[in-house]
Order: C-alpha cells, then structure tokens, then sequence
C-alpha cells in the first residue's frame, strides 16, 4: 500500500481523481440531504397518524422528531382512540401534546408499563388525555415520571396502580381543569401521593378516591386554587420536610389535612362516579347538593374540563354543575285581608325538578288615597317552603309596617331565598284583588 504523505502527492491524487471523473459519461449523483425529521412519511410532521406503539407516524416517532416548543396533535380519524403501549413513552423535548378536543386520546400502559416519562427540563404540556392502565411493580409513579416542568390540562389520570403508591411524581407539576381518580397501590402507606412533587399546583383540579395520601407530598409547596382533594384512602395532603401549602379562591376537602375550617372548606364535594360527562376525558360530575358549586372565588379559568363554559362564580374541582334546580312560583289572584287588624294573607304555589328546602320571600304593595293624598300600605314575610316535583301551596302573613289594608287592587312580589348553589333563582309578580276575609267563629 502507497501512502502519499506529502503535499505534493495529496493534490496530485486529488487531480487526477477528478480528472477521471470528468472523463466518465454517468450524470453526476443527485445531492440528496440528510433526513433529519420526517417529511414525505405524513402530511404533517406533527400529527400523529395512527395508534402503533411505535413505527412511522405513531406517537412515539413523531417524539423522536421533536426539537423543542412543538405542539404534536392528532389525525381526525384517531379521535377517541387508545394507543397502548409496550414500553414507557419518553418524552425528551419541551413539547406539547393535545388530544381531540370533543373526544381526546388514550394513552394506555397495557396494565404492564409506566405510562409516560419525562426526561427535559423544559415545560411538558399535556392537554385533553387520559393517562390510564399504568404498572410499576414497586416502582413509584406508574402513570408520569417528571424531571422537569409538567403541566396537564383539560385531562384525566384514572386506572393506575404501582407498587409505590404515589401516582404521578416530578419537580413541578400543574394541574389545570384536570381529574385524578381511582387509582391503586397494593402496598398501601400513608405517605405515597396520586400526585407528588417539589412544586405542586392544582387549579379548578379534582383529586378523589385514590388509594394513596392524595393530593401529593410537596417538598417545596402546594398550592390549592378551587379545587377538590377529597375521599383519598389515607389523607388528602401531606406536607414534610418544611413544605407548605397555599390557599387560593376557595377549596373543599373531607379532612383538614389540607387545612383548617378557616382556611378550606370540610365536608363531602358529593361527587358523582369517575364516568363520561361529556368532553374529552371521564370526569366526576357534582351533583346536586354538593356544596361545591358556585363556591368559588376569584375564578380564572373559564371553561371546566369539558370546555363547557363556567360561571363568573365557578365551581370547585373540574366540573361545572350545568343542571341547576329550576323553580316555579305562582301568586293567587286573590289576597285575603283580617277586618279586625288589616292584615293580609298572600298565597300562592311552588313546583321544583328536584326536592329542594328553600324559603320565599313575599312582599305585598298597596297605593290608598286620602283625598288628594296618596300614600302606600306595605308589608312583607319570609315563609320556608318544602319544593318537591309535585306543586305544592305556600302561605304568607304578612306583617304590616304601618297602616292597614283594605279591599281593592295591590301588588305582590315573590322570590325564592336562601338557596343552594345549586338552586336557580325564581321569582313572581302579580296584580292582586283583596278581599275581606270571612270572620271566623
């Protein structure tokens, strides 16, 4: 073998090389660039196409591709599907992922894998999922494993179970219009978490029913902004290590783990079971009489996890209570009044879509003339009032402030007060004949 060590023989080789190049008859070699994401594979570099655990255009090849600050979506056809998986599924950019919003995406451990972990320490977003059929063994966090910033919206993470209890560990996790239910250990502690981290913030969020501690083990803070942490096996918060918690708008829990009466709210949400309410993932709806709704303050989100609009008071947790109480009220036309006293008696009826316990408030106006004068009789009560599906009469005395009543025209005005959140308000007003009253004996 010849080694052509100096400079001169390095060019004349290279000469000559090019020299029998130029002699050969074959087109020049198209100059074809290295492929460094996929392309020509789908339409879009960024949609997931299909439901495979791994191969082109699956969810996982579309993160291999991912560089950073991506927001990696769905093909339409895959709407409400599940991708079940044979390995953890890495996520190693500061990425997106968004499901359908009418249906979201399913990303399932196969009851045999960690669900997902995170391995940058970028922002993660994770929108309109469901985390579900994670397994660990006795390893901690079998639905997400986080090093960096998570934040999980409009989603669910249900149905997981490891070995170590606590559900989904990492440094900074944001829960926003999101649910966290019906997970499992087979070896139970106290101080396993369905949510855990250094930073844990749960916002308009619901952490129920877990066999673990609940809402998380905060080795810097929690902070709690309208939201549910209730009916967790052990307690729903658990601070060590000088942790803290923060309150923010209102919150309600089944414990004071997570605070004093002063500070939250205690006593059962009264939640409807982990099921589709409508929207992209499972939710727990609150049902009637839950003192969760319209409890809460300084509301910023929205819309609930459902995207179904919230009210300017919203509800605590990640469900908005859409099926209020309605009630009807009528007033008699007419108005019986006492000889002896002029004092009236206004009646009327109430029918409810639900059973409901309520008062009505009654007010009774009549203009009298004296001559050229004319002045007003008024007089107003409280009556509570029993409201079933069925109508039922109610009856007010009212109580006169001055003067007295006597036959002719007035007006009477009726509203429902003191109501549940739940309760819709009601109200009636009617010209009314009074009378006078049959004397009795």
């Amino acid at each position: 073998m010849h080694y052509f060590n100096s400079r001169v023989g390095r060019w004349s080789l290279a000469f000559t090389i090019a020299a029998l190049g130029a002699c050969t008859e074959d087109p020049a070699a198209p100059n074809v660039p290295l492929i460094t994401k996929p392309n020509a594979m789908v339409a879009d570099p960024f949609t997931v196409a299909n439901t495979n655990d791994d191969g082109i255009g699956s969810l996982r090849w579309v993160l291999r591709y991912a560089t950073g600050g991506e927001t990696i979506r769905f093909d339409s056809t895959l709407a409400g599907q599940t991708i079940t998986l044979d390995s953890t599924l890495m996520i190693r950019k500061p990425v997106t992922i968004e499901g359908p919003a009418r249906t979201g995406i399913t990303v399932s451990g196969g009851g045999k894998v960690r669900v997902i972990g995170v391995v940058t320490a970028g922002a993660v977003t994770l929108r309109n999922l469901t985390v579900t059929g994670g397994s660990t063994g006795t390893v901690v966090s079998p639905a997400i494993r986080s090093d960096g910033d998570l934040v999980i919206e409009n989603s669910v993470v249900y149905g997981n179970s490891g070995g170590a209890g606590t559900v989904i560990y990492g440094g900074s996790i944001t829960l926003i219009n999101s649910t966290v239910s019906e997970n499992t250990t087979p070896n139970y502690s106290e101080y396993y978490a369905a949510v855990m981290g250094g930073k844990v913030v749960v916002i308009n969020s619901t952490i129920a029913n877990n066999s673990t501690s609940g809402v998380g083990v905060a080795f810097s803070n929690i902070t709690l902004r309208n939201s549910i942490v209730s009916n967790n096996a052990a307690r729903n918060c658990l601070l060590v290590q000088g942790a803290s918690i923060t309150w923010e708008g209102a919150n309600i829990s089944d414990d004071d783990t997570c605070g004093t009466p002063t500070q939250i709210m205690i006593g059962d949400p009264v939640l409807g079971p982990l099921a589709d309410n409508g929207g992209p993932t499972k939710t727990h709806a609150l049902l009637a009489g839950s003192p969760a709704v319209n409890a809460g303050a300084n509301c910023s989100v929205t819309v609930d996890q459902r995207y179904v609009p919230r009210d300017g008071q919203c509800d605590l947790g990640a469900f908005e209570f859409t099926t209020p109480t309605t009630v009807t009220l009528t007033i008699d036309p007419g108005v019986g009044v006492n000889q002896g006293n002029g004092w009236a008696v206004v009646t009327g009826t109430v029918k409810c879509s639900r059973n409901e316990t309520f008062s009505v408030a009654v007010q009774l106006a009549q203009q009298q003339k004296n001559g050229r004068d004319v002045s007003t009789v008024d007089a107003a009560a409280i009556v509570p009032v029993e409201c079933t599906t069925s109508v039922r009469p109610w009856i007010a005395s009212m109580v006169l402030t001055s003067g007295a009543f006597t036959p002719g025209s007035a007006e009477a005005n009726a509203q429902t007060v003191y109501t549940p959140g739940w309760v819709k308000p009601a109200s009636a007003t009617a010209k009314v004949k009074m009378y006078w009253a049959r004397r009795s004996g």
